[in-house]
């Protein structure tokens, strides 16, 4: 693994309107399966070879959560998901861009005033997307014979990541994040992966809080996975104990000295 080191520098939270976010920062590249699935079971994140994980100061709020596939079990809003989308056919290969998918995304963003202020380009969506990631993986779905909306992820024999879905706005009422989610865990559970990462799990905001439906599931704290929300059991984690530090950086720079020297 080849890396270059960010020199981060803090940012409004696209989250919460009155706190700042920092990120622990790299461009990495010749990533091997055993580094991936490494830097996914710490909270790592990435969009093409930007990878990231939150470092904020003073708000740990940000929990990175993932599921176990072969344990989910689906509940009963989930199952009326998977209803609502009778129909949607489902296209699962590697990751292909098209000017298509680049105006559904810019469709799909504008459900989410925070995001509204990016710079977004062609360019930019190609290279975080579609420019040739080592474990991509696309699900494109289709109704009536028309692109419904996209899931990018990565995925090794032992992992699932999912990176981003996006999806046109005006079919919101078909549950299409959820419906997105629950094949993306079907086919984790046909390929007999171990571990669903969804990324981060914010528990006072909207739009992240659903990722704890999908249950049951683990969120990394104090350096380690522990179990969270668990079907009939409920949450096992207090409020006050559901936060991650991140006051270490995972990657580091190694020195060498030359034979002789």
């Amino acid at each position: 693994m080849l890396a270059h080191f960010i020199d981060s520098k803090s940012f409004p939270c696209g989250y919460f309107d009155d706190r700042h976010s920092l990120f622990e920062e790299y461009l990495l590249e010749d990533i091997s399966e055993i580094e991936f699935e490494y830097l996914l079971a710490h909270g790592m994140r990435h969009f093409g070879d930007y990878f990231f994980r939150p470092r904020c100061l003073g708000c740990h709020a940000c929990i990175p959560i993932r599921v176990r596939p072969g344990k989910f079990k689906m509940s009963r809003s989930q199952k009326r998901a998977m209803q609502a989308c009778r129909g949607v056919e489902v296209k699962i290969g590697r990751p292909k861009f098209s000017g298509e998918k680049f105006h559904l995304y810019l469709q799909h963003k504008k459900r989410f005033p925070s995001l509204q202020h990016d710079v977004e380009d062609e360019d930019n969506f190609r290279i975080s997307f579609y420019d040739n990631p080592p474990f991509g993986l696309e699900f494109e779905y289709y109704y009536g014979g028309r692109l419904l909306g996209v899931a990018l992820a990565d995925c090794t024999r032992k992992t699932f990541s999912a990176i981003y879905t996006f999806y046109n706005p005006a079919c919101s009422k078909m549950s299409v994040g959820t419906f997105s989610v629950l094949k993306q865990l079907e086919f984790c559970r046909q390929q007999g992966i171990d571990y669903f990462y969804l990324g981060y799990f914010i528990l006072h905001n909207k739009s992240l809080r659903y990722k704890a439906s999908f249950k049951p599931n683990e969120v990394y704290i104090d350096n380690e996975w522990v179990s969270y929300n668990v079907a009939g059991a409920g949450v096992l984690v207090p409020e006050e104990k559901l936060a991650w530090k991140n006051d270490e950086f995972l990657v580091k720079p190694v020195s060498r000295t030359l034979h002789g020297a």
